[in-house]
């Protein structure tokens, strides 16, 4: 695979900045910024801000799930040499609240576990900046193609 189409699938699966679509989507609504991307790993960065905050002041458990989700789906699908770049669909997932995250920044990574030809299956975690663990996630995900709007953007 070209250095092109890997630059576009990165963009499409993150915030679709520069992607496939050319309106924000949820990731980047959210705030989600993918730091580091290799072979059976993903670290994903949210800057905590108000709207992420449920009502009584801790960010919201959909907001940690998001992350969970994203970053868990990433970790699957880093595109190796010479391989087509695929997708993903969350087939389950199953989320254990540690801590309540308030403010600043948080951390989430997460490890590919293995899987088979069309399932793969990932452990995360999220931390705050002092290494405090405030979520986990363990996902089961489908490979899916990519959508044929990347394709025919990577041919332009």
């Amino acid at each position: 695979m070209g250095e092109l189409l890997r630059s576009l699938a990165m963009k499409h699966l993150s915030a679709g900045a520069g992607g496939a679509v050319d309106h924000a989507t949820f990731n980047s609504l959210v705030g989600l910024q993918l730091v580091d991307w290799s072979l059976d790993f993903a670290r994903i960065e949210l800057d905590l801000r108000t709207e992420h905050q449920n009502g009584v002041g801790s960010v919201h458990g959909g907001v940690l799930m998001s992350l969970l989700d994203t970053v868990s789906g990433f970790s699957g699908v880093y595109p190796q040499d010479g391989a087509e770049q695929r997708g993903c669909a969350t087939v389950s997932m199953n989320v254990k609240f540690m801590k309540p995250a308030l403010q600043g920044k948080l951390i989430a990574e997460s490890r590919s576990q293995g899987g088979g030809r069309s399932i793969f299956f990932t452990h995360a975690e999220i931390r705050n900046e002092a290494g405090e663990l405030i979520a986990t996630g363990d996902g089961t995900f489908r490979y899916r193609a990519l959508s044929a709007a990347l394709e025919s953007k990577a041919a332009e």
